[in-house]
């Protein structure tokens, strides 16, 4: 209130410095100039009362939000790149509505506060990731995702009915989220580099080892993997399992790092095993590499956000 008080002042000496500027000279220049100065004055005092609202009183009310979007308020600067206040005010209006009508307990303000500027930080790190290693989304991609996605939902119209019931969110806005998500995959999908397998996972040693003596005699891997694999969710593709980044293979939410370091050490082509896990004994033919950093993608960007200048004024 005092600095309301010494801005009204303010604003008070300098009208009447202006009105008495104007007494001699009362033509159209000065008329536009005393109008223009008058908007501005305007414009800078509501802009400081609302910038209160914000950081210090932590309102959330309507007419707050709204001069979010007349007024460029950073919620964080994550590297030089600045998050927007309305950006902000967003997701915690799509969280508020969604509990809301879901009836469903969401985190208190606080930690909702905290949650939300991590999620935005992320965004613009995985942004800027992309950026540094030549990751794109072409328009074709992004539609074919976004089909799915549509598809999934029962189509566009029940989509947006969902969007604007539940969240109070537009498409575009939708948009932007599905965006982001895409990215983030790509990201991990282009830079982490992983390796194509198949297995044969086995619990008995001895059987373990008997099969991949079968191998390097020539067996064939896919019969071998449909005979005697125990891992029902890939034997019947022959142990196919697909790309694997560090990390991403794991048992009993564990990962097996024995598995890692077997697999990314060899060559494609090579038969590795039987390699013993918490969880058994995997035999694995390696069929092929991609990517650039050879890390797991969730401790890599975590990395990244410990490295990241993050100044939050929304807290």
């Amino acid at each position: 209130m005092k600095l309301l008080r010494k801005v009204g002042i303010l604003l008070k000496n300098i009208l009447f410095n202006l009105l008495n500027r104007l007494k001699p000279r009362s033509n159209f220049g000065w008329i536009f100039s005393f109008v223009l100065w008058l908007f501005l004055i305007l414009y800078l005092v509501i802009g400081s009362y609302f910038g209160i609202q914000i950081y210090k009183y932590k309102s959330t009310s309507k007419v707050t939000v709204m001069a979010s979007l007349a007024y460029p308020y950073p919620a964080a600067i994550v590297n030089g790149k600045v998050i927007w206040a309305n950006s902000f005010f967003k997701e915690l209006g799509y969280l508020h509505t969604f509990s809301s009508k879901t009836k469903q307990t969401i985190p208190d303000d606080a930690t909702l506060r905290i949650q939300i500027i991590d999620q935005l930080a992320e965004n613009k790190i995985i942004s800027y990731q992309a950026l540094k290693y030549n990751v794109h989304i072409s328009r074709q991609d992004f539609n074919y995702q976004y089909q799915k996605i549509q598809e999934n939902a029962g189509g566009l119209s029940e989509m947006k009915k969902v969007l604007h019931e539940l969240y109070s969110m537009s498409e575009s806005n939708f948009k932007q989220h599905v965006y982001a998500q895409i990215l983030k995959q790509k990201v991990r999908t282009q830079v982490m580099q992983q390796v194509k397998v198949v297995h044969i996972f086995i619990k008995d040693e001895k059987r373990a080892n008997d099969v991949a003596k079968q191998l390097r005699d020539n067996g064939n891997f896919a019969d071998l993997a449909k005979q005697y694999s125990q891992d029902t969710n890939s034997r019947d593709n022959g142990g196919e399992i697909g790309w694997l980044e560090r990390g991403q293979l794991q048992a009993d939410g564990k990962t097996l790092p024995e598995f890692d370091q077997a697999v990314f050490a060899a060559k494609i082509g090579d038969i590795v095993g039987p390699v013993k896990t918490s969880a058994g004994f995997e035999i694995v033919k390696v069929e092929g590499f991609k990517g650039v950093l050879d890390q797991n993608f969730d401790s890599w960007l975590t990395g990244l956000k410990q490295q990241a200048h993050i100044w939050r004024f929304i807290k």
